[in-house]
């Protein structure tokens, strides 16, 4: 039996002669006219069947007829994409397109539609072409790959970087750092091109030089109070014993940052100098100690009387204390307002 034309012997042969002849075809009607088209097919398909029967293989004119076709349709697109890629690059040869494709069903098409969803605008070292063919309803995507390196021209973005190691926490400004040029793809997203001269910046990290500065690396500072001097447990707080300082880092969320909010309150453990104080540091102060001397007001409608007594017992803000007038050994109930102050309530 003789080998068919989809044989494996010899089959890189018969493809190379007919796609030769596909494209003799193709140029030779595009040429000359209709009629002289035919001719020179016959003339192909003879010369196609003597070839093969020299190497031995018998195959089927028919066979061959159909197999020239698809080589023609193939050579046909080919032709009308280098024609689109002329006008669309104003040079051929820029793109190779997969259109030799064993799976590719090329339609015998007398003209193609070509269009893509990537902007040309910029050379690509790729794209999908999508290829249509409005007489048969067909339509496929052709891979296009340039056929050398594609160095795309991108606007280089402006960026940051320390001129020289930046500490973590560290007071900076534009001064601290230099400008330069990166491409999109090697820019963070959140980079910095310039540092607003007018708001306090710190580093929020170490950077050493070559680091891309962005948003997250640099923070505002924000007041906080600071210990100067070692408070033991249970002191009662005063404006004297902290600094207002402006931390950028390592700041606690429960810093305080006023004085306002440490009046009348004690510190509930041993606080050394540079600590920044905490909420979980305050506890109650207590006020009024046994034994000490304490401003009593007593206070009606239409008198109010200051009188210097004695503590009977500790008490905290807001609590209900004893004390005791010296000068007539009576004892007074009393609330406490304050350092050494209270208020009378009641008397006995």
């Amino acid at each position: 039996m003789a080998p068919s034309l989809h044989s494996q012997y010899n089959y890189a042969e018969i493809c190379r002669l007919i796609n030769l002849a596909a494209i003799i075809n193709v140029q030779t009607a595009q040429r000359e006219n209709q009629r002289r088209g035919w001719t020179a097919r016959f003339v192909l398909l003879s010369v196609l069947q003597l070839a093969l029967t020299s190497t031995g293989l018998a195959v089927p004119t028919s066979a061959l007829s159909d197999a020239l076709d698809k080589s023609e349709a193939i050579a046909n697109l080919e032709f009308q994409i280098a024609d689109w890629s002329q006008e669309q690059f104003a040079q051929q040869g820029l793109y190779n397109f997969a259109t030799q494709d064993r799976r590719l069903q090329v339609p015998g098409c007398k003209t193609f539609t070509f269009s893509t969803s990537t902007s040309l605008k910029e050379p690509q070292s790729a794209f999908m072409l999508k290829v249509s063919c409005a007489e048969t309803g067909w339509s496929r995507l052709i891979r296009a790959k340039a056929n050398e390196r594609v160095a795309a021209k991108v606007a280089l973005i402006n960026v940051l970087t320390p001129i020289a190691v930046i500490e973590a926490g560290r007071k900076v400004t534009a001064k601290d750092f230099t400008a330069s040029q990166l491409p999109p793809h090697r820019t963070p997203k959140s980079a910095l091109s310039k540092l607003d001269g007018s708001v306090k910046w710190f580093s929020a990290r170490a950077m050493r030089p070559g680091y891309i500065l962005t948003e997250k690396d640099l923070v505002q500072p924000r007041r906080v109070l600071v210990v100067n001097k070692a408070l033991p447990a249970g002191t009662l707080l005063t404006q004297q014993a902290f600094d207002v300082t402006e931390r950028a880092t390592n700041i606690p969320r429960d810093a305080i940052t006023s004085m306002e909010n440490i009046a009348n309150l004690a510190a509930s453990k041993l606080l050394h100098p540079g600590d920044i104080l905490r909420r979980r540091d305050l506890t109650k102060g207590k006020l009024i100690r046994r034994g000490e001397k304490v401003a009593l007001l007593s206070q009606g409608r239409s008198y109010a009387i200051s009188s210097e007594v004695v503590a009977l017992e500790d008490g905290f803000l807001g609590e209900q204390v004893r004390l005791l007038n010296t000068e007539s050994q009576r004892r007074v109930s009393a609330i406490v307002t304050g350092a050494s102050q209270a208020k009378t309530l009641s008397t006995k």
